[in-house]
């Protein structure tokens, strides 16, 4: 499947929606939405409207959607962002910035997956001993919060002791690229 990005400040609700709509994983950063109770309506928003495209278009391929939680000890809106996340069955939850732990036991709770941002094998293996289903390889060339690895080397290590699903970020920078 195609996932969309998440871009700080321009992924939110119409983005998401239209991106599931047309058949491609949609993902907003949580901190778009700049108060819980915003994320709450946005996240309302997201189900509803997704729900009611596949009860008018039964057959139609709509993508899941997901978010992009921030799980450093730091985030004041951590817990409150994971309530959320459980209240609405986000299927996808992409963690990036800190331990995935918080999220994995919760997302998994309702059947969700849990992906992780990581930019070195030291990242990568913490991540996946928390038990993540995936893991997004944040290498050189990548936007926002870059790694600096090969992503050939990076995917040759972390085949080594993980099985799960791979989403590779960044080297490439065009469609001939592809």
């Amino acid at each position: 499947p195609v996932i969309a990005a998440p871009m700080f400040l321009v992924s939110g609700v119409n983005l998401v929606t239209a991106s599931c709509k047309a058949g491609v994983i949609g993902t907003f950063p949580v901190l778009n939405a700049r108060t819980s109770e915003m994320l709450d309506d946005w996240m309302g928003q997201i189900t509803s409207e997704l729900a009611e495209a596949k009860r008018a278009e039964p057959e139609r391929r709509i993508a899941p959607w997901g978010i992009n939680l921030i799980t450093h000890r730091t985030n004041p809106r951590l817990e409150k962002d994971i309530e959320l996340t459980v209240k609405y069955k986000t299927p996808m939850v992409i963690t990036s910035l800190g331990s995935p732990g918080p999220a994995v036991e919760a997302v998994h709770s309702y059947g969700g997956l849990v992906f992780s941002d990581i930019i070195n094998l030291s990242f990568a293996r913490k991540a996946a001993a928390a038990g993540v289903d995936g893991l997004i390889l944040v290498c050189a060339g990548a936007g926002g919060h870059s790694g600096t690895s090969s992503p050939f080397a990076l995917i040759d290590a972390v085949r080594e002791f993980f099985d799960g699903i791979i989403i590779l970020a960044g080297s490439i920078s065009n469609g001939r690229g592809i």
